[in-house]
């Protein structure tokens, strides 16, 4: 199948009238040779100050980057400063880890499903105890399935964190 472009021939108008030919090197010496010095040298870079992925002395605690990214995602209107978005986090995942049933059914289960019904479990748990002091988070995660399962998985990561 052929198509024709439209704009092709403006673009081969473009190229046509550049003449490359006054951009080629031109020749002055024949038989000329450059002479390096012997001793060794450092050459300095062109651009002292480069820009891109260096310098990436600044470090970041990776709860913090998790806890980053999930607010950026569901809080975009949340009230709260990010100190106490992440103080809410740590408190859930305290609780969840000092619920009965954390270390025996989640945390040392090698069963990947069973592991998944636990914790589904402590977080219902937790999250029914703490629904009179967090009503706005509560209502949020039972009338919104994907905020929960979101929620979940950033607990999950702070949790092996």
């Amino acid at each position: 199948m052929i198509i024709k472009d439209p704009d092709q021939d403006s673009l081969d108008e473009l190229l046509n009238s550049v003449d490359l030919s006054t951009y080629g090197l031109e020749r002055v010496k024949l038989n000329a040779s450059i002479g390096l010095d012997a001793s060794e040298t450092e050459v300095d870079p062109q651009n002292p100050n480069p820009r891109g992925a260096h310098g990436g002395e600044k470090t970041e605690d990776p709860l913090d980057l998790i806890i980053k990214s999930f607010n950026e995602r569901w809080f975009q209107g949340w009230e709260a400063t990010p100190e106490e978005q992440r103080v809410k986090f740590v408190n859930l995942a305290q609780r969840m880890k000092d619920h009965p049933d954390f270390k025996e059914k989640y945390q040392d289960n090698a069963d990947v499903q069973n592991r998944e019904i636990a914790f589904n479990k402590i977080f219902d748990d937790v999250m029914g105890k703490q629904r009179k002091t967090e009503l706005d988070l509560y209502r949020l995660l039972s009338q919104d399935q994907s905020f929960k399962l979101a929620m979940q998985e950033t607990l999950k990561r702070i949790l092996r964190a």
